[in-house]
Parts: structure tokens; sequence; C-alpha cells
């Protein structure tokens, strides 16, 4: 069975993006050594597919060309909504529905990059396996937190990253 794998950042007051959804406070990975230390590069190729709120796929667009061409990605929308291109599919599915569904396939793991909505979602039917957070040291104040219980997640390691982050790796109970 696939595991769900949540890989995310908070700032140091626990909120993943500002007032207005921004990201830009996350610090930018300077080479392919930064993403090594954050764990990314071993994600990424435990995973063949993403899922995502539509919010977050939003913003991701803004970003430039799509980074994960090679994945399958998956976008939880309210309105059905359709892609021009052939790794991105929208779907109105719940979280619970959706896993049943894609674990009848072959393939590796499932990240669930977020946003904090479906990531509620998905902790709140137990269906998320793993939590990797990493704790950027700079406070925002207010904005959209997390929002995740760790109560049902045991802390595997906690390990100090470059520039005062810090990552904390749950498993599942």
């Amino acid at each position: 069975m696939k595991k769900v794998i949540l890989y995310i950042a908070t700032s140091a007051d626990g909120f993943i993006a500002d007032n207005q959804g921004n990201v830009d406070w996350l610090p930018q990975p300077k080479n392919d050594n930064d993403l090594e230390i954050v764990g990314y590069n071993n994600l990424i190729q435990r995973i063949d597919t993403i899922v995502m709120g539509n919010n977050s796929y939003q913003q991701i667009k803004t970003f430039g060309a799509w980074g994960w061409p090679d994945k399958k990605t998956y976008v939880f929308t309210i309105e059905p909504m359709q892609s021009d291109v052939s790794y991105i599919t929208f779907i109105q599915d719940t979280p619970k529905a959706f896993l049943q569904k894609i674990n009848r396939l072959p393939g590796k793991d499932i990240w669930l990059l977020g946003g904090a909505q479906l990531a509620q979602s998905f902790a709140k039917e137990n269906l998320i396996d793993e939590v990797i957070l990493t704790i950027v040291p700079q406070k925002i104040d207010s904005g959209l937190p997390l929002g995740v219980s760790f109560s049902h997640f045991n802390l595997k390691e906690e390990k100090p990253l470059m520039d005062g982050m810090v990552q904390r790796i749950y498993f599942k109970k």
C-alpha cells in the first residue's frame, strides 16, 4: 500500500502561508545540495504521485514552468475543471475515496503537498502515514496555520538543518 507523505514547511509560529496566501518568506534553495539537506531529493525519488488543493495549484502555476511533469498530480477541487496536460487531473473525490482508487494501481508513495485544508482533510480521516515538517526560523505573526494535530503520530527524528531550520519526521502510530 502506498504511503501518504505530508512534506511541508511552516514558519516558527506554525503558518504555511501569510495572510495573502504567499510563501515568499520561505528560503529558496541555492543549489541541489540545499534540496538534499531538506530531504526534497529523497522525497521525489520515493513518490510518483502528488496531491494538492486547488489554491496550492493556482499558486504553484505562478512560479513558472511546472516542476513535476514526470509525476502524476491530482488537484482536489470543488468545481469540475479540465487540465490541458496529461500529468494533472482535477478531482472532486474525498481523500478516502481517492486513496481507495489510487491504491488499486501500482506505483510509489504519494506526496501530500498541501494546502492546509487538504492536509486537514487527510489528517481528519487518519490517512497521513508520514509527516516531514521543516520549521523555518521566521515568524510571520499571522496567516494560514497548518492546523494538523500530531497526536496520531510518533516523532521519529528531529534534526537541525541549514540556516537555523529544523526538520521533524513523524510516523503514524
